[in-house]
C-alpha cells in the first residue's frame, strides 16, 4: 500500500502525519463540503509543482480547451514557454504539472505569490468542469491497495481551512463519469509508474537508457493524442509499453 496526497504550500509529496484513521470508498460520504469554496482559493495558491497531471488530465485538457478560432489546444501548446504547464522531475519521472504564475489579481498586495494560471480574477477556477484529478481530490488523499483505492481526509495542516463543512458523497465530490473505470485507470497508472521507476533504477540500466525510457514514457502517455475513447487508448498503450 502506498499513500498519495496533495500538499498545500509545498513542492513535494509529504507522507508524515497525513494519514487519517478513517478510510472511505468512493460511494461513502465524508465531511469535505466547503460551501462551494465561496471566498476562498487556498488550494489554488502556492502549490509549487505539486499539481501533477496524469494522462486522463491531459486528455481532458486537450479535448476541451480551445484557442481563438476554435483551434484545439495541444500538449505542445500547454507545455510551451507561455503555456500553463511545465515539465518537472517527480520522483524520477519527468511529468507535466500546472505552473504557478505571479498573482496579479486586483486588490491582492502580494504580487509575488504564485497562483494557478487557471484561477480567474474573481478567485474561481476557469476550467472547473475539466479540472485535474488532484484538484478534484482535494482535500482528500488516496491510499492505493492492490485491487482498490481508499480515500482519507487530509489533516488541518494540509487540508481545506474552511471550518464549516458538510457531508458529501466522494464520487459526487470528484465529479468524474464512470468512476469505476477511472479508479481502475488510477490503479493501473499508479503501478505503471512504479514499474517504470524500477526499470530506470536497475543498476544495469545505463544513464542513456534511463533517459530514453523517460522520454518514451512521456511520449507514450502524454505527448501522443488520445482518441475519444480514453480508457481503451490508455489500456492499449499500457499493454504495449
Amino acid at each position: 500500500m502506498e499513500n498519495q496526497n496533495l500538499i498545500s504550500n509545498q513542492n513535494t509529496y509529504k507522507m508524515k502525519n497525513t494519514v487519517s484513521l478513517h478510510e472511505y470508498n468512493c460511494l461513502q460520504t465524508a465531511k469535505i463540503g466547503c460551501d462551494d469554496c465561496r471566498g476562498c482559493s487556498h488550494c489554488c495558491e502556492n502549490m509549487g509543482d505539486s499539481i501533477v497531471l496524469d494522462p486522463y488530465d491531459m486528455w481532458m485538457l486537450t479535448s476541451n480547451l480551445r484557442l481563438a478560432g476554435n483551434t484545439p489546444v495541444t500538449y505542445e501548446i500547454l507545455t510551451s514557454e507561455d503555456g500553463p504547464l511545465e515539465l518537472s522531475n517527480h520522483d524520477g519521472l519527468i511529468l507535466p504539472n500546472i505552473k504557478m504564475v505571479v498573482d496579479e489579481r486586483p486588490g491582492h498586495s502580494h504580487s509575488d505569490t504564485g497562483i494557478c494560471p487557471f484561477l480567474n480574477g474573481s478567485g474561481r477556477c476557469s476550467i472547473h468542469s475539466i479540472r485535474t484529478g488532484l484538484c478534484r481530490l482535494y482535500p482528500l488523499g488516496r491510499n492505493f491497495y492492490p485491487d482498490k483505492i481508499k480515500y482519507f481526509i487530509l489533516n488541518e495542516e494540509l487540508g481545506c481551512p474552511s471550518k464549516k463543512k458538510s457531508y458529501v458523497k466522494i464520487s459526487d465530490w470528484l465529479e468524474i463519469p464512470d468512476i469505476e473505470k477511472y479508479e481502475a485507470f488510477q490503479l493501473k497508472w499508479h503501478n505503471l509508474k512504479k514499474e517504470t521507476l524500477v526499470k530506470m533504477q536497475n543498476p544495469n540500466t545505463s544513464i542513456e537508457d534511463q533517459k530514453t525510457l523517460m522520454l518514451h514514457f512521456l511520449k507514450t502517455f502524454y505527448q501522443t493524442p488520445y482518441s475519444s475513447d480514453f480508457y481503451n487508448d490508455f489500456e492499449n498503450r499500457a499493454f504495449a509499453f
